[in-house]
């Protein structure tokens, strides 16, 4: 053993000293060791094991090594195995789904091959029929970790394979070291390493970019938060490391656990991708006769690459994972900078017509019911004008017909019951003169038959291959409402030519801007003959966007990380997570990204059962703020698609949306400037910008300080 040891530090040392040589590219791959060097460069040695595909990445300067095991032995402290890859795979005549495969068990064969700057590992599970080869690949600040879906052979027709873990336990911790996992849950949120939750909680799994809603769940789903960036980050020691999900992000989720859950003696987090699909029904309506479909056909979720990136410095935390990922959005997918120096925005959603019932002669009719004319809009924003709020960026819902009776709506023609062309066009000139931005919803994700749209033809089907309904629950029990209509899910295929539609009507209508609504931030496939998958889905809703941001700029209610480089306004950006047991702590990830890039605001202010502390929230997060608004008085919205919007009288709001005009002068100030650090400590939050600007929230006191260090001046006051 002492021979070998020193073998691996003579070649090792020789290797260093081959890599000063400016035009060599020199590997060492003849080592009697299992564990060799397979690439280098400048900062970091990445080496493979011949024996268990198992990687690691050495950091030149330090000398810190990221493993995808946590330590030599190959089982961890509680006899689980580590592993460089697990298989989830279903067998469609048992209907059973949950059957588990694990690398570094006799049921793998593994074999190592070199590959220019990386290793490529064959991974054989002979008794269950699934072989493929995953690519380890350094590059100059990163690891990539490759696998291309169309390589994966499945030679047992019995068995399919579902989902795929490429390193899970990379940068995995044991039970006596300090740090945390960075989730991007919502706004962001922190599970710390070795918690007692553990032995409490359940382990943290979901979803990137939200559950597809193509399957309807037999009950309404538990509230959380979505997630939005397809990330997550480790931070440990004096390192860090940001992992990305640069391909198959559409069909992957993210799990973590704390050392003590899952039988595990670590903390781990990672990546997870869904390779086929599964939907589940209930034979004969009982909840006793479910039954599992699998996802038929070929494998079509789309390729997969991971990239991790070390970072080192003195203590990183989530600030730096947040940085590293920001310059990646900057300098690898071309995001332009939205934001300007000394400008920024309030955000008003107004609502305006809804479909009523009323009586006729003893009949219930549903008809078309004003909220906000087109008229009002105008009356309400000289009030908010006349008040000082002058910097306004306005989304008008259901304002046309199209829209009030939840048909695809295209044509942009105003609503005759909101006041027709006429008042339409006054409206839009008054937002030209006051330099208002104008953003007209078109929301059309989901829909009733009209308009040359069918709600049996253009429906997206379940893997189970029936139509896919949105339903109504009741609020009670969470159970369906079957009192209530239900309405279709469109097709991801007629996102063409319907957006080909509105790229075509906006501008011809004199209308700049157009707020999409669901279209920014839900992904869904389609699985029937058209075998639509969300990674397909992805790549279609971008292809669109790229075309109507040549002529619209575009608002996003809430933002998925593939729509990023499109859009102009993001708004609904959450303050918080979806507040899982295993969370510690919950940090604006999502805001620390963004700023200084898109304008961002917050879910609106008045929707709070407590506005002004959130509205302090959102200060100490950077978000911009937002208002939901209505003329008609909230008694008319009874029974009503509108009856949530209880609190969005503009009359109620006017007073307190002022308070922006003294908060303008410390979000101008910032506008332009990224987040440095954020810190919460008792009460009070300290928000830092790259500019050097500080903003004091006390949420205690409720007041916002703001300035350089030793010359900070109240900008607000509570009552």
């Amino acid at each position: 053993m002492i021979k070998k040891i020193i073998v691996f530090i003579i070649e090792s040392v020789f290797c260093f000293f081959m890599m000063l040589m400016p035009d060599i590219n020199i590997f060492c791959t003849e080592d009697s060791d299992d564990i060799f060097q397979c690439a280098s460069n400048a900062d970091y040695i990445m080496y493979a094991d011949r024996n268990t595909g198992n990687i690691s990445i050495e950091n030149r300067k330090t000398g810190y090594i990221w493993s995808s095991v946590p330590d030599s032995e190959q089982t961890d402290i509680s006899g689980g195995i580590i592993s460089s890859n697990i298989i989830k795979y279903g067998i469609p005549e048992k209907y059973s789904v949950n059957n588990v495969l694990r690398s570094g068990t006799d049921d793998c064969e593994i074999s190592v091959e070199q590959i220019t700057d990386g290793v490529r590992v064959n991974y054989n599970y002979k008794k269950t029929g699934f072989e493929f080869p995953v690519e380890y690949i350094l590059e100059s600040n990163r690891m990539r970790a490759r696998l291309k879906v169309n390589q994966i052979r499945e030679t047992n027709p019995e068995n399919k394979a579902m989902e795929i873990s490429i390193l899970p336990d990379f940068g995995s911790a044991s039970d006596n070291e300090d740090g945390y996992f960075v989730i991007p849950d919502g706004s962001g949120a922190i599970i710390r390493f070795n918690s007692s939750k553990g032995e409490t909680a359940d382990s943290y799994s979901q979803l990137v970019y939200g559950r597809d809603i193509t399957a309807v769940p037999a009950k309404n789903s538990t509230v959380t938060k979505q997630i939005y960036l397809p990330v997550y980050g480790i931070v440990k020691q004096d390192n860090a490391m940001l992992v990305i999900a640069e391909k198959g992000d559409a069909n992957s989720y993210i799990s973590a656990s704390v050392s003590g859950q899952s039988g595990s003696g670590y903390n781990k987090c990672g990546f997870t991708f869904v390779l086929r699909g599964s939907d589940t029904y209930y034979m004969s309506g009982k909840n006793s006769s479910k039954v599992t479909i699998i996802e038929d056909g070929e494998i079509d979720s789309g390729d997969i690459e991971l990239l991790y990136y070390p970072i080192y410095g003195k203590n990183p935390d989530y600030i730096d994972v947040a940085e590293c990922y920001r310059n990646y959005l900057l300098n690898e997918k071309n995001i332009p900078v939205r934001t300007e120096k000394n400008k920024s925005d309030i955000y008003i959603n107004v609502y305006g017509g809804v479909r009523k019932k009323k009586t006729v002669m003893g009949i219930p009719v549903a008809s078309e019911y004003p909220v906000t004319k087109y008229s009002e809009v105008i009356e309400m924003l000289q009030e908010l004008k006349s008040n000082g709020i002058n910097d306004i960026v306005l989304s008008y819902n259901n304002w046309t017909d199209d829209g009030i009776e939840n048909k695809i709506d295209t044509s942009a023609v105003p609503s005759e019951i909101l006041g027709g062309k006429p008042d339409f066009r006054r409206l839009l000139d008054f937002m030209q003169e006051n330099k208002i931005g104008f953003y007209p919803v078109a929301d059309n994700n989901i829909f009733t038959s009209g308009n040359g749209y069918n709600s049996l033809r253009d429906t997206c089907i379940r893997i189970s291959g029936a139509y896919s309904r949105i339903v109504s629950y009741d609020l009670a029990y969470g159970i369906p409402d079957k009192l209530s209509g239900n309405m279709s899910l469109l097709s991801p295929e007629c996102y063409d030519r319907t957006y080909q539609k509105i790229t075509g009507n906006y501008p011809a209508n004199d209308i700049s801007g157009i707020c999409t609504g669901t279209l920014t931030s839900s992904l869904y496939g389609d699985y029937g003959k058209r075998k639509i998958s969300r990674n397909d889905a992805e790549n279609i809703i971008t292809e669109n966007l790229v075309q109507m941001s040549e002529q619209l700029d575009i608002l996003a209610d809430s933002a998925n990380a593939y729509v990023l480089p499109y859009v102009s306004h993001i708004t609904d950006v959450p303050l918080g997570s979806g507040r899982f047991d295993i969370f510690d702590e919950d940090i604006p990830f999502y805001q620390i990204v963004m700023h200084g890039i898109i304008p961002y605001s917050s879910t609106p202010v008045n929707a709070d059962s407590d506005p002004e502390l959130f509205m302090l929230k959102s200060v100490s997060a950077g978000s911009l703020l937002n208002y939901d608004m209505i003329y008609s008085e909230t008694g008319e919205l009874k029974d009503t698609e509108f009856d949530i919007l209880y609190y969005a009288d503009y009359r109620n709001w006017i007073d307190s949306a002022s308070v922006y005009n003294n908060l303008k002068i410390l979000y101008d100030t910032v506008a332009d400037s990224t987040i440095t650090g954020y810190n919460v400590e008792n009460s009070v939050a300290v928000t830092e910008y790259s500019d050097g600007t500080e903003v004091e929230v006390d949420f205690e006191n409720r007041t916002v300080k703001f300035g350089k260090s030793g010359n900070m001046s109240t900008v607000y006051k509570g009552k």
